[in-house]
Order: structure tokens, then C-alpha cells, then sequence
């Protein structure tokens, strides 16, 4: 038979026709009007603005990640990487030395190529978690890049010396076979890293509750410190119509100080 001897790809398995035999007949019974059909609407889901922290708030919670027992200092440019380039964790996990262009301080260079989702075993050629696969909103061969400010560049150097990369590159591994670095266990430190800084009352809120946040954080900064969109769009890999949807809220937030730009421009006349 022709699909049993293609290569098992998560394309080619044999789920695929009972999911295409599936969904012909669902079409079908819609179209005969026996069940009600509602199309779901195409939406972006916009960033909370109470979920993102600010600058001082965030530099507490990354220097409070390596206080977190024996999973928290190799963790701590993890999530550095997260809030200082908006890398997505996917990305972070994936991060090798190869990507790194690192001067000894200063502005440094982060190309991503590859990501590093966790998808499950059934969903991977190779049977486990996870895999590596394309940037999102990314062809197979297409990149990004992106610019790491000096406190990254410290904290990146910091880690390699004192931990070294695992045998592909990869900065950061899982404690057991130097995979990937389960998502349970880097939210696990980030919800210790989160008690330890916060009030139980701030703690129990939206504010930076995952450590996805910490990647709104980034774009956020950069937008409100007057990053031009398109340059931020390029850097966290949006459309720009992507981004000022999803960012609009956090936008909002600018509100005063753009009237602050106004009022001194209009004294100048």
C-alpha cells in the first residue's frame, strides 16, 4: 500500500485519512443542514497589560531565577534571553552557540533559525516531545534576527562559562538526558521565582504569571520606549498589523507621555 511505505512523517501517518474522512463528513452534514454550524471567528488575542511587567519588576524577578534551587542558575539567561529579546520560549530552549554573535560587553547579535516546540510524541518523526521545526510565522528556511543588549550579552557569557552547551550547541538542556528543557520545569522556577519577589496578593494576579509575559514585556518596552513598529514587528517576528493588534492595549499605556511629546511640540511654536 502506497502510505505504508512512505516515510511515517506526522503527515503521512495513517490518522491522516481518518481525519480528512472525518471532516468530509461533518462537511457533509452541514451542508445538509442536520447540525448548526457556527464558523469561528478569526481573531488576535491582544496582550493584557496587566500581565506585563516593568522594567524594575522584571529585572527583580530575573536576578531572584538563580535563588531558585539546583533548576534555577542554569535557567537564568533563559529567561534573560525571553525579556531582553523577545525570544519566545520555544526559541530560548533552542538557542545554540552558533546563534550567538557576542562581543565581550556591549550590544551583541541573536540570529534564530530553528525553534523547538513541544508538540508531543505523537505529533514528531522522531517519537519524542519535541522537535526542531521553523520559526513561527516562518518559511522552513527563513530566519530571524534579533539584537541582545549588553545585560543579555553578560548574562549569556555568564552561563556558558559556568555551564556550558550541550553536544548539539544548545545553551540550555533538560537536567535528565540534556534535552530539551521540559516547559514544566522552567515554569516551575518561574512561579518560585514570582512568590519570592512578589506580594501573595501581586503573586495570586495576571502579572507576569507566565513566562511568555516576559516576552510582551520586550516588545512592549520597545514600543512605548518609541522603537519604531516595522523595526519591532522585524525583531519579534509580527506582521506589523500583527503587532499593533496584539500590542494595542499596552499601547494605550503611552497614552500621557505621548500627550507629553505633543504638549512640549506645540510650546516650541
Amino acid at each position: 500500500h502506497p502510505l505504508e511505505m512512505a516515510p511515517q512523517t506526522p503527515a503521512t501517518r495513517p490518522t491522516m485519512p481518518l481525519r480528512r474522512t472525518t471532516s468530509s463528513a461533518i462537511s457533509a452534514t452541514v451542508v445538509l443542514a442536520e447540525l448548526k454550524h457556527r464558523k469561528r471567528k478569526q481573531g488576535t488575542q491582544q496582550v493584557d497589560p496587566r500581565s506585563v511587567v516593568n522594567t524594575m519588576q522584571a529585572r527583580m524577578l530575573l536576578e531572584a531565577v538563580p535563588t531558585v534551587g539546583k533548576p534555577g542558575p542554569p535557567l537564568a539567561a533563559f529567561f534573560g534571553a525571553l525579556y531582553y529579546a523577545a525570544l519566545r520560549p520555544e526559541e530560548a530552549v533552542n538557542l545554540k552557540k552558533v546563534n550567538l554573535s557576542l562581543p565581550t560587553e556591549g550590544w551583541g547579535t541573536i540570529h534564530l533559525e530553528k525553534a523547538r516546540p513541544e508538540v508531543g510524541e505523537l505529533w514528531t518523526d522522531t517519537r519524542k516531545a519535541s522537535e526542531e521545526r521553523s520559526l513561527k510565522h516562518r518559511d522552513d528556511h527563513t530566519g530571524r534576527t534579533v539584537p541582545c543588549p549588553p545585560q543579555l550579552t553578560e548574562m549569556l557569557h555568564n552561563h556558558i562559562n559556568t555551564f556550558g552547551a550541550a553536544p548539539d550547541g544548545r545553551l540550555f538542556r533538560g537536567a535528565r538526558d540534556s534535552g530539551r528543557v521540559p516547559s514544566s520545569t522552567y515554569g516551575r522556577v518561574w512561579r518560585k521565582a514570582r512568590r519570592a519577589v512578589f506580594t501573595e496578593e501581586v503573586a495570586a494576579g495576571p502579572l507576569a504569571k507566565r513566562p511568555y509575559d516576559l516576552r510582551h514585556a520586550a516588545v512592549s518596552t520597545w514600543l512605548t520606549g518609541g522603537v519604531e513598529p516595522t523595526r519591532v514587528a522585524k525583531w519579534a517576528g509580527h506582521s506589523v498589523r500583527v503587532l499593533l493588534e496584539v500590542y494595542a492595549k499596552c499601547l494605550d499605556g503611552g497614552e500621557q507621555a505621548a500627550r507629553a511629546r505633543v504638549e512640549d511640540a506645540l510650546r516650541g511654536w
